[in-house]
């Protein structure tokens, strides 16, 4: 009886100590209560695993389950940044931050936020209701040399506790009736969604897959030609397996527009679909109810973020990463042609005809195809090269050269043979005009576009005035002061001042971290700003 009963022991505390391991995520945002239109300001964190990717998914969830908006930023080690812009079509209700990685099995932590919707109050008819819970007591201690300040002052602001910290931030936010409710919300919600493991690990480059079919049914062994747009261009070949699923890896690119798929059978019939790892699970959280006694404090915010944006714009995004790679996937081209440098003709034929000497027309009949001068031979190719306006391949030559050649800014050329996988193109002509809009071209129809944002360009915020605190400018920011990745001395003290901003009210200094064990740790603590 005791063998057996000490072996059910063993084996339930090894399945807690798994448990306790599983690859996680945290995440926060910078407040806890938004209005429609703000930057909402993300960080996280993976623990118990290296992250299988380079970078990893944030979505914004409603209470459905129903992802609203979404970003893909890099990871920094295991820790990550992201930036928001609130939609400005969500009603007003509770909203929900979630994380996920590709290549990587990983629960993560919801964290709800609050939006505000001036014009769109929130939905009736919820009948849950939150729960009771105890808040987590933290050994972080909060100090500042005053609790009520006047406008613009200097906060002397203090932590201690902070020796079993391994990752810790510091926000000063505005709060108000909201906050309050949003409080009272959250109690005992502790939510983890699960997110299994889904596409191979992305390290080299992004992974899409897509499913192709015909009539209903899987089309396999279809080569297909990829473009992803971005301020460079990229193509990828790829072909579908016998289910029809297609995969193309493309580098890392930041902020992508979109992509754009082309049978290279140049079937009509073809059907593209977007492979999408998102689920719908329903979230069990109370419904937003607020009143009259709400009014003055969204007209505070609302306010203070039309100021904001009014006088300051994208000052307080500070970009981590100041240059992109720009390059287009051929590199260098052999030749490039700008055409304000030369006498502008009435039509495309012409301008390929007395300035684009690498490139020729060729008709017959009703039927004209371009050719490319393979310049170690002396020679034109046979085969028509390969068209791209604006990073995307153009099948329609026809319409090509007929179009406004006004439109065009440059003409890039590849007077080589140029290989994709398994796949040659007799040379390159990439058309690139002004907007990076094709001009007056249209994608032709048997072509599938796909929007995509790429990966984030990775951002901090920086407050308006921290490096000018005499300005006459208005001042209304609801976040005051952050600072990210704290660094305490060897008895666990951090010293850090800021100013104060000219909106009057109660705000809140709020520590979040995790020790060395990879618990949370939460302590605040409130000041006020009065004349």
């Amino acid at each position: 009886m005791i063998r057996p009963l000490f072996i059910l022991f063993i084996l339930f505390n090894a399945a807690l100590f798994s448990s306790a391991q599983d690859p996680s995520i945290k995440l926060w945002s910078d407040q806890q209560v938004f209005l429609t239109g703000e930057d909402m300001w993300i960080e996280g964190i993976l623990q118990h695993a290296k992250p299988a990717s380079r970078s990893l998914i944030l979505q914004l969830l409603d209470r459905n389950g129903n992802r609203k908006t979404d970003v893909e930023v890099q990871y920094n080690g295991n820790k990550f940044r992201a930036l928001i812009t609130v939609p400005s079509n969500l009603p007003s209700d509770y909203y929900f931050l979630d994380a996920f990685t590709s290549g990587l099995s990983v629960k993560t932590a919801l964290f709800p936020v609050m939006i505000i919707h001036p014009k769109i109050p929130p939905s009736i008819g919820c009948a849950f209701t939150s729960k009771s819970s105890e808040k987590p007591v933290s050994e972080i201690n909060i100090y500042t040399d005053k609790d009520i300040y006047s406008p613009r002052s200097e906060v002397k602001l203090s932590l201690t506790g902070l020796t079993e910290i391994q990752h810790g931030n510091i926000t000063v936010v505005k709060t108000d009736e909201l906050n309050v409710i949003y409080e009272q919300a959250i109690k005992g919600f502790n939510e983890m969604r699960e997110h299994a493991e889904w596409k191979e690990q992305e390290n080299e480059g992004k992974l899409f897959t897509f499913y192709a079919k015909k009539d209903g049914k899987p089309v396999s062994n279809l080569s297909v030609l990829a473009a992803w747009k971005s301020r460079s261009s990229h193509i990828a070949i790829g072909n579908t397996d016998e289910k029809g699923v297609l995969k193309l890896l493309f580098p890392f690119k930041f902020e992508a527009t979109e992509i754009v798929l082309h049978a290279m059978s140049n079937e009509k019939s073809i059907i593209f679909e977007a492979y999408s790892p998102f689920n719908t699970n329903p979230i069990e959280f109370p419904c937003l109810k607020i009143d009259e006694t709400t009014r003055s404090a969204i007209e505070s915010r609302l306010l203070n973020l039309n100021v904001t944006k009014q006088f300051y714009s994208d000052l307080h995004r500070k970009p981590e990463y100041k240059t992109t790679d720009t390059a287009d996937f051929y590199g260098k081209p052999d030749i490039r042609y700008y055409l304000d440098d030369y006498v502008r003709f009435p039509n495309m034929e012409e301008v390929i005809s007395e300035i684009i000497s690498e490139v020729r027309v060729k008709k017959e009949k009703d039927h004209a195809i371009l050719q490319v001068l393979n310049i170690p031979f002396k020679y034109f190719f046979t085969n028509e090269p390969l068209i791209m306006v604006d990073g995307i391949p153009y099948f329609n030559t026809k319409e090509l050269l007929e179009s406004d050649p006004l439109l065009i800014k440059s003409i890039d050329v590849i007077n080589r043979k140029y290989i994709v996988g398994m796949h040659e193109f007799e040379g390159i002509v990439h058309f690139k005009t002004y907007r990076n809009d094709m001009g007056s071209l249209k994608k032709i129809d048997s072509d599938k576009s796909f929007p995509t944002r790429g990966l984030q360009i990775s951002k901090s915020l920086e407050p308006a005035f921290q490096g000018n605190f005499n300005t006459t400018m208005p001042d209304f920011r609801n976040i005051v002061f952050k600072k990210n990745d704290i660094q305490s001395d060897f008895r666990g003290t951090a010293v850090m001042p800021f100013k104060l901003s000219d909106a009057i009210g109660d705000y809140n200094i709020i520590f979040r971290g995790l020790d060395k064990a990879g618990n949370t740790q939460l302590a605040s603590k409130s000041i006020r700003i009065k004349y």
